[in-house]
């Protein structure tokens, strides 16, 4: 297979794989949002969090596993191209979607939730005992945690969905290099 063979293969199956991630994204972003309000959902969000390259992981095996033949090498440019691809089109998906959400569903709901959650006994001693509490509070002029939390109210939604794009740029890269060092095959032939 030629290199540009290799390329095209890659990106098609990227793609595709790249709707699987970003629905699983997406879905640990609902999770995350009902983490705020139900505890039972902050550590499923914790091991679905984790879950994103363990699964990205997984679709790279999948496509070495689909393309090259078992007794074949796979090189770790392979590897690592596929699951670049794959964060990158995923990001795509997950950046749709809080666009999406944030301008057309939520209505707010994701930030009164998130200062419910800071507004605990425990969240409010904790920042107090970090110095968080006082970082808010210079920050916002000494409104405190609804300061913080009208304050992210006002930013757009455009501008929540590009963090996605931005984060598969600064996080892509690592869950990649892990990814192409785990399905590396190397020649078996003496």
């Amino acid at each position: 297979m030629s290199s540009n063979d290799t390329i095209k293969y890659t990106n098609a199956y990227a793609m595709q794989h790249g709707i699987v991630l970003g629905l699983f994204a997406c879905m640990t972003l609902v999770v995350f949002k009902w983490s705020l309000t139900h505890p039972f959902f902050s550590m499923l969000f914790t091991v679905m969090l984790l879950g994103g390259p363990v699964l990205t992981v997984m679709l790279t095996r999948k496509y070495r596993s689909q393309v090259v033949a078992p007794q074949e090498p796979f090189s770790f440019a392979t590897g690592f191209m596929h699951a670049l691809f794959v964060g990158f089109y995923a990001s795509v998906w997950v950046t749709l979607f809080i666009f999406v959400y944030l301008r057309y569903f939520d209505h707010g709901t994701l930030f009164v939730a998130y200062a419910n959650s800071l507004d605990t006994p425990e969240m409010k001693a904790w920042m107090q005992q970090s110095g968080m509490e006082a970082q808010i509070n210079l920050v916002t002029e000494g409104q405190g945690v609804q300061g913080l939390v009208a304050a992210m109210q006002r930013v757009g939604a455009a501008t929540y969905a590009s963090l996605a794009l931005y984060g598969a740029f600064l996080v892509g890269p690592f869950v990649a290099i892990l990814s192409g060092l785990l399905n590396t095959r190397r020649d078996r032939r003496f």
